[in-house]
């Protein structure tokens, strides 16, 4: 549950109130505040002048509607973003009679990086390793690229695909499902 900033003044206020009224019971259970005490604000707010109702209910109706809003805040869900399952760290790369190997998606990861700087026509890589459905489902690679000058880019492309994707297939033994690459510009020199 995350509340916004004013959720957070609403709770702050309501708990305020909830700090008088118990700080009024505890002085009034030690004789520190007597009943008269209390009852002689009560009867100068309901003492039949319609201003002082007035006042009275709308001061709870303001709590009131301050509780219900921090109800409904309690209530609601995260967005999609946070409260989406958290990721597979690994994926399984081979199951046998002896037990089950694994390798970490990062472990994946390092390797895709190296292979794509390998390249000489690669000057700048980032990558993203996704595990796609079921441990033994596979992987899919997401490839963010700044390449060399006057490079053939669908030349570029399908040659890293197609290599890419096997060295990961023998290299770990996970079927890659999807190499997408998205090409962005080099960035040029920054002068002094």
């Amino acid at each position: 549950m995350r509340f916004n900033i004013f959720d957070k003044f609403l709770l702050v206020l309501l708990l305020l109130c909830v700090i008088a009224l118990s700080a009024l019971c505890v002085a009034t259970a030690m004789g520190f505040v007597t009943f008269d005490m209390i009852t002689a604000p009560i009867e100068v707010i309901t003492n039949g002048l319609i201003g002082n109702r007035l006042i009275l209910g709308g001061g709870g109706v303001v709590l009131l509607a301050i509780a219900f809003r921090l109800f409904v805040a309690m209530g609601k869900k995260r967005d999609a973003k946070n409260s989406a399952a958290p990721m597979p760290t690994s994926t399984m790369i081979m199951s046998g009679d002896n037990g089950t190997a694994y390798m970490t998606i990062t472990a994946i990861d390092s390797l895709v990086q190296r292979h794509c700087r390998a390249n000489a026509k690669v000057k700048e890589c980032e990558s993203v390793v996704v595990p796609v459905g079921e441990p033994t489902s596979g992987i899919s690679i997401k490839l963010k690229l700044s390449v060399a000058p006057d490079t053939v880019i669908p030349e570029l492309s399908a040659n890293l695909q197609q290599s890419l994707k096997e060295y990961i297939e023998t290299l770990c033994g996970v079927s890659v499902n999807a190499i997408d690459i998205l090409i962005v510009p080099t960035q040029p020199p920054k002068s002094i």
